[in-house]
């Protein structure tokens, strides 16, 4: 299929641990080289340009072991990025807003975005998130799967939802210009921002419940309740998200979230949050890695979506959601 020009934002990614060393890859023995093509692996430079990918969002994540020292462990991961940046010349740089985006795409470069998956990286206060912002950080998802000082992530025990510490997070980082990401956050949490958020928030790599129940999917309700925030969802690549068998995953798995969240939410509430280098290869996939987005767009056109449908589900979503919020 001869496809048209279009580029792609993918909300979520955990290549930074790869970065650092903390590779999900068994056979990655040591900091991932982001400018050569490594066989086996889900994303780096050269795969983000065949993927045509202008933008994507990097999460700062942290294991169980380094939250002692999380702020600072965080810190670390963003002075790892930096160096990439360093070393990456004119095709490779920071996105602060919605209009560096644009840049990209004009001039067909590559941005990264930064993003917390989990606020304990903040500590048990507000007073890093300044820094944080200095530093690029441009969304925060409030709690990974374990409870932390701003709420309860998905699988900690108990019914609560945010922390009032919590609930000032998601109201500095509104007044700050930040997205508020609910991936992972139990569903009470998720109704407290809902009650809260005068601007877009976003579910950065989730999909549709009524497809694959599992906990980490997103109701009908609560995809309704971010569209009508003006904000998005991030269909997300992980097998066990996309189909109750994970060997039954696929892109055409994929392709019925996708069908959903449109027919729930709109055409603007459906965009990409892969996850790629936060889950394990497994043989049945969505597609391999980032360099295969174009598989994507191929499979939207053939499916009915428009050239500009398909391209609002790979990018343009996004774009205007970093618009909207950032500026």
């Amino acid at each position: 299929m001869q496809y048209e020009d279009f580029y792609v934002i993918d909300a979520h990614c955990d290549t930074l641990m790869a970065l650092t060393g903390r590779s999900m890859h068994k056979e990655e023995k040591t900091r991932r080289d982001f400018f050569a093509d490594n066989p086996g692996t889900h994303l780096d430079l050269p795969k983000l340009i065949r993927g045509r990918v202008v933008c994507q969002v990097m999460a700062i994540f942290l294991e169980d072991e380094q939250l002692p020292h999380a702020t600072e462990e965080a810190m670390a991961m963003i002075d790892a990025l930096d160096e990439v940046l360093e070393q990456g010349g004119p095709d490779f740089f920071l996105a602060r807003s919605g209009a560096e985006i644009h840049r990209a795409i004009a001039e067909k470069r590559v941005s990264a975005l930064l993003s917390i998956e989990g606020a304990e990286a903040l500590g048990n206060s507000l007073d890093s998130l300044d820094e944080f912002y200095q530093r690029g950080v441009r969304a925060i998802g409030l709690t990974w799967n374990r409870r932390n000082a701003f709420g309860r992530g998905l699988k900690a025990e108990g019914n609560d939802g945010l922390s009032p510490l919590g609930k000032a997070l998601v109201e500095k980082m509104q007044n700050m210009s930040m997205i508020v990401d609910v991936a992972h956050l139990g569903e009470e949490g998720f109704w407290d921002v809902a009650e809260i958020a005068q601007s877009p928030f976003i579910a950065s790599h989730a999909n549709a419940r009524a497809v694959a129940d599992h906990p980490r999917n997103l109701s009908d309700k609560q995809i309704r309740a971010i569209a009508d925030h003006g904000g998005a969802i991030g269909c997300v690549f992980v097998p066990a998200f996309v189909t109750v068998d994970q060997n039954d995953c696929s892109l055409e798995a994929l392709m019925l979230h996708v069908d959903h969240i449109v027919s729930v939410g709109g055409i603007e509430s459906c965009a990409m949050g892969s996850d790629f280098d936060g889950f394990k290869p497994i043989e049945a996939h969505v597609i391999e890695d980032a360099g295969q987005f174009p598989i994507i767009y191929e499979a939207l056109r053939k499916r009915g979506y428009s050239h500009s449908e398909a391209q609002k589900i790979l990018g343009g979503n996004w774009l205007r959601v970093f618009d909207d919020v950032l500026g």
